[in-house]
Parts: structure tokens; sequence; C-alpha cells
């Protein structure tokens, strides 16, 4: 972890500041500290987590979008005693330069190619020459292999994606962004990958740590990439939308149990009594990973049985439920920086908006400007601002707003976008085209309107 190069702790929360174990970063509700893993752990070994989180923190546990575990609330002396005892458990926490892969990786039937070799190999050159201490500091490399957890909207300065042609397994390249954003650069052959994609991270080490692969346009990458990269094969962009929710069927008589807690949070006592039952019923083995999600891996009937208790609790395991098309960061008052009660709001939300939450798009309730849950575009989007609750149709909260509403509307808009898709929407068409067909004068038009 890159502790020489950040501050023991963060002043305040900001973009392009990881939090990581040994360098919390401070938001609303104290000190916040991250971890991800590069492999399996036991359900045993998140209760123990569990116990830390409750131990050192306020026994608030987030599951990011990437798949990692935020502890919040911290102290700067229980932020140490944290980093001190997730270390003695000798968990296969990552270091270094972030290089993810599907947590179904090498147990996913469906994959085009197991990504985790070529993962594994990376993140290794990547210790090796310490790049991770010469890039930016949210520098990511995504390794998709294909299969049933959806790795697209994950953010990467490098991609490269398993595509078959003829027979044959290629690596596609992308660069910067999200996939459907990404600068697509062409394949390699399996053997040049790994080098291939050291040469990318490397380039961007020496132009400092404000390069990212965004940066890098056609003519660079060749010139860094030399004749192995080939051209020929157009991009393979097509994906079905695939559900990180319920039972997951991995080949060879395994399963998985994809679980998310609502909102990327959960009570540490909520989460251990999950992690009790997935032992009772014999789970060994989990992980974290996108979209908030945590794995559980088994039989089917384990698996089944971990999903109805799931249910039971209130977490989510279908991807029909309402909770799934919605993306929040924790909000006001655990941020510092936040001017809306997201959780309140996306509960409200769930209720309110459930018949236009069909899976179809996003609704991003942000607490500020910087969109922290969804850093790309969504299709709906409101966010609190200094001048009032900004609204925005197929973009980032980042960006400039389509609309800006007063701030005690904040309810009032959400029921008048349910209102608006009932009264607009027709038979067979989802929310998403409902909203593209309307365009962005007719919905906020119909945003302005008096709630009386």
């Amino acid at each position: 972890m890159n502790a020489a190069h950040l501050d023991p702790v963060q002043p305040f929360s900001r973009r392009g500041v990881c939090p990581a174990l040994s360098a919390p970063m401070q938001t609303g509700d104290g000190l916040l500290s991250r971890v991800a893993f590069t492999d399996d752990i036991s359900p045993q070994d998140l209760a123990n987590l569990c116990e830390l989180a409750a131990r050192h923190g306020n026994g608030l546990i987030d599951v990011t979008a990437r798949g990692g575990l935020q502890f919040r609330g911290l102290t700067s002396p229980s932020a140490c005693l944290l980093e001190n005892d997730v270390l003695a458990l000798a968990l296969p926490v990552r270091e270094g330069l972030a290089v993810e892969t599907s947590p179904l990786g090498g147990r996913d039937v469906t994959e085009t190619s197991s990504p985790l070799a070529l993962a594994r190999c990376i993140h290794e050159k990547c210790l090796e020459l310490r790049l991770h201490e010469r890039v930016a500091a949210k520098m990511s490399v995504v390794v998709d292999g294909g299969g049933q957890i959806r790795m697209s909207d994950l953010l990467a300065d490098v991609r490269l994606k398993a595509v078959q042609r003829h027979g044959q397994i290629f690596w596609q390249v992308m660069l910067g962004g999200t996939e459907d954003k990404a600068f697509y650069a062409g394949v390699l052959h399996p053997e040049h990958a790994a080098d291939a994609v050291m040469a990318l991270l490397c380039h961007l080490a020496e132009q400092g740590q404000t390069a990212r692969g965004r940066d890098l346009d056609r003519d660079a990458v060749n010139a860094i990439c030399g004749d192995v990269l080939l051209e020929q094969l157009a991009p393979d962009l097509s994906e079905t939308l695939k559900s990180p929710y319920g039972l997951i069927a991995l080949g060879d008589d395994g399963f998985a149990a994809g679980i998310v807690p609502a909102f990327g949070q959960i009570a540490t006592a909520s989460l251990s009594s999950l992690c009790r039952t997935a032992l009772s019923v014999g789970i060994h083995a989990m992980r974290p990973g996108p979209a908030h999600g945590l794995f559980f891996f088994g039989t089917r009937t384990q698996c089944e049985v971990l999903i109805a208790y799931a249910k039971s609790s209130g977490l989510i395991v279908a991807g029909n439920d309402p909770r799934s098309s919605l993306a929040t960061c924790s909000g006001a008052p655990a941020c510092a920086s936040a001017l809306l009660p997201t959780h309140e709001l996306a509960d409200f939300a769930a209720k309110q908006c459930a018949s236009l939450l069909d899976g179809s798009l996003t609704l991003h309730v942000s607490g500020c400007g910087k969109g922290c849950a969804h850093p790309s575009p969504s299709l709906l989007a409101i966010s609190g601002s200094p001048e009032g609750l900004a609204f925005s149709l197929s973009g980032r909260v980042s960006d400039a707003p389509d609309l800006v509403l007063p701030s005690d509307e904040q309810k009032a808009v959400l029921s008048r976008l349910a209102r608006l898709y009932e009264k607009e929407h027709k038979p067979g068409e989802n929310a998403r085209t409902l909203f593209v067909r309307l365009g962005k004068d007719r919905v906020s038009a119909a945003l302005r309107q008096d709630d009386r």
C-alpha cells in the first residue's frame, strides 16, 4: 500500500484520493479506511473483519462498487489499530496497483478465458517495479474474461477483455473510462498481453502521476506496443445485461450466491449474522465483487438457503429489486461534503419510483457534485449543490446540470419522475427508452411543475 506517498490522514473527501488501509481519509463520520482482496476469503474472515469494524469504528461497513470493503467512523488511533489487526489476520489483502477480475474468475464456465493467471502476472510485475508509487492514485487495470459478472461499468485505465474469433482467444485492449466510453486500441495474442499492459503502464509512470489511460492516443499506443498489437479485429462491445444477484450457476455443480447490501452499506451485526448463516450451511469461501456484491460459493442447496436468509434480512438478492437500480454514496451526515441525506432519499425512491426502477437504467443519488458512487454517466441523476438540487439526464453529476431546483424539493422531484413515467410510458417500453424518448427538455419541464 502506498503509505509513503499519501498523507497519513487525508483532510477531506475528494475525488482522486483512495482511502487505503494505511492511508485513511476524513469523512463526516470520522476516518474511512478501505481494503480489497486478491483472492477468496472465508465467511469467518469476513465476520472477523466485522468485529474489527465494530471495535475500532462505528459498526458500519461499505461494500464499494469495485468490491472493496470500507471501515467507517475511525479515529487516528483506532485506524492504526485497525490496520495492525487486519494485517494480523493474514488475508489476501491487495497491495500496489489495482488489477481487477471478476470475483467468479476461474470458476465461471461461461468465461471466454480465465483472467486469473494474466491478472496475477500483471500484478506481480507491477509490484516488482513498484509502479503504484509512480502512477496516478486511482490507476487501475481490469482483466475481464467474460462470464456472468459485468465488469464493463468499472472505470479502468487499461482494460483487457477476452474474445474468441475462429476458435482462437484474443485480448481486446481498451484505454480509459468504462467499456462503452473507452478508446479501443486493438487486440493481443494471449502470450503478448502481460508485456503489452506493462509497457503501457510504464509509459504512464514516466509521464508522471497525473497521466491516465485516457491520455493515450493511437499513435502513442502503437509506438508503445509495437507489432504485437493487432487491429484487424473489430471491437466486440456486445454484452447482455448481467446481474450479480441471487443464485449463479458456475459449472461442475458449483454455485454462487450473489447478495448485495442496500445502497452498498451494512451494519456489522447484520453482516456477521449473514456470515454465521453461511458457515452453518457449510459455505467456506466468499469474495466481495463489483456492484457492491458479496459472492458466497457452495452447492446449490447451500446457496439457496443463504439467499433465503439474506432476503428475509432485507438484503438485495434479485435484479428486479428497485434498490438495485439506485447508486448512492453515504451522503449526509456521514460525508462532510454531502448536501443531501442520500440513503433517506434512495429509500424513498425505491418505494415511490419502483415502477421506473426496472433495471434498464441507473438513478444516481449523490450527496454532492463529486459523484463518488457512480463516476460514469447515469440516465437519471440528482445531486446536492450549493445552488440547490441538481438534476441531469444522461450525464455525470460532476458535469453542469440540466436543471437546478430548490433544495427542499428533494422528495417532490422523485415523485414527479414517478408520475412522469406512469403518464408517458407506452406498453412494453422500459424506463430507459422512455426517458431517452422524452429528452432533456420534456423531463426538465415536468420536474419544474408545482408539486401541490
